[in-house]
């Protein structure tokens, strides 16, 4: 295990036919444990993980997502970057809310995100000391390993508006009366284990992060915004990722990385970069650069001079050659279907045709870095040839490739 991969555990949740309905993610650290010394960034990371890294729909596949929360995060902006209709965020019943974060779950109900109450207990004490919460909780998990049956009917009553989930069920038994209790779904050994899953991280520079934020802080333009984060590969890569996550508003066709972060807007892009930073997953300054982001920098240097040497008028092909970099190396580093891609961040068409096909002008020039990457001589000529590139040029387009 290294620092490289993501890890997170994942327990699905079933209803009474044995169909899963959800799962919860349980955090587990850079080397797949699951000790927690900081509740909140153990939710931002798992966050980061679903949303940045391994994305929403192949984590999940479709189904819902629970994690658990620390009370101290409802202060905080973070689940605004969470998709609401695809997130149930569980609250211990030892979590003490005062007025202020009752008045936030209040709020965010309200707004569409959904809550449980997890670790319920039926026991000799019956006091609901959650019960001003009720109004905005959904789900009710109910320990199924420390509850008396004969104490649970009468505190079922209390959660007439909930869905019921028997959580911990290790043996048919338990599970059989639990389902005769008339519970919605179950979790636990006996219905799913948690299984580990490994996945590639890219991590941005924490100064890179820190610095764009403060910028959106200060109020800073966001073309200004946009043309910094070009110099963050892994940090643009998150960001496309994230937005294949979730819905992107006003996806017109794209043209430039620019076009991409004025639509995302600078508060969603503040909250989504607040996650990042809590969730403690960026490098520090003097780590060396990642082999995705040297990868890229040499993709698109190998464009940028094909395109200066071409001595193309059309100034906008230089950003559409940018775009294209990053988006071609999504499913290869993220593994995140292209077409998934293209759905949720959808480009010009040009830009697509030159991805999928590598037609056209800008497909040529694309093809053209991959053969150079790939050392093949018999390409890169054709692909010249076909540009009207001289061939003084390539032993400069060679000396950009160092991978």
């Amino acid at each position: 295990m290294d620092n490289a991969t993501h890890y997170f555990a994942r327990q699905p949740i079933v209803d009474g036919e044995g169909n899963t309905f959800g799962y919860e993610f349980f955090y587990r650290n850079n080397v797949g444990e699951s000790s927690i010394d900081n509740p909140r960034a153990a939710t931002a990371s798992i966050l980061v993980a679903l949303l940045n890294q391994i994305g929403l729909e192949s984590g999940a596949m479709g189904k819902k997502v629970f994690i658990n929360i620390d009370t101290t995060i409802l202060l905080t902006d973070l689940l605004l970057s969470a998709p609401h209709d695809r997130f149930v965020f569980e609250l211990s019943t030892e979590s003490g809310l005062g007025s202020r974060e009752r008045e936030v779950l209040k709020k965010l109900h309200a707004g569409g995100y959904r809550f449980a109450i997890d670790g319920v207990k039926a026991s000799g004490d019956l006091s609901c000391r959650f019960e001003m919460l009720l109004p905005y909780i959904d789900y009710v998990k109910v320990d199924a390993s420390a509850s008396d049956m004969d104490l649970l009917p009468e505190m079922l009553t209390l959660f007439k508006q909930q869905k019921l989930i028997a959580e911990r069920l290790e043996m048919e038994a338990v599970y059989e009366a639990y389902k005769t209790l008339g519970f919605d779904y179950f979790q636990g050994y006996h219905v799913g284990a948690p299984e580990l899953i490994e996945h590639n991280r890219i991590d941005p520079k924490h100064l890179g992060v820190v610095k764009i934020y403060n910028m959106l802080l200060s109020d800073t333009p966001m073309e200004q915004v946009a043309k910094e984060l070009k110099n963050h590969n892994e940090l643009m890569m998150q960001l496309l990722q994230y937005l294949s996550s979730t819905t992107m508003k006003n996806a017109y066709p794209n043209r430039s990385i620019e076009e991409i972060v004025t639509k995302v807007g600078k508060e969603a892009l503040k909250n989504w970069l607040s996650l990042i930073i809590f969730s403690k997953s960026s490098q520090t300054i003097g780590d060396e650069k990642s082999p995705l982001s040297k990868l890229m920098e040499q993709r698109i240097d190998v464009m940028h001079c094909t395109i200066s040497a071409l001595q193309s008028e059309d100034r906008q092909l230089f950003e559409k050659a940018r775009l294209l970099a990053f988006l071609s190396l999504m499913e290869p580093v993220l593994g995140v279907p292209l077409d998934s891609v293209l759905d949720r961040v959808p480009v010009e068409q040009n830009i697509e045709d030159a991805l999928v096909m590598h037609s056209g002008r800008l497909g040529k020039i694309f093809a053209l870095a991959l053969a150079l990457e790939k050392h093949d001589s018999v390409l890169v000529r054709v692909l010249m040839d076909d540009l009207g590139l001289e061939l003084d040029i390539l032993p400069t387009l060679k000396n950009l490739i160092k991978m």
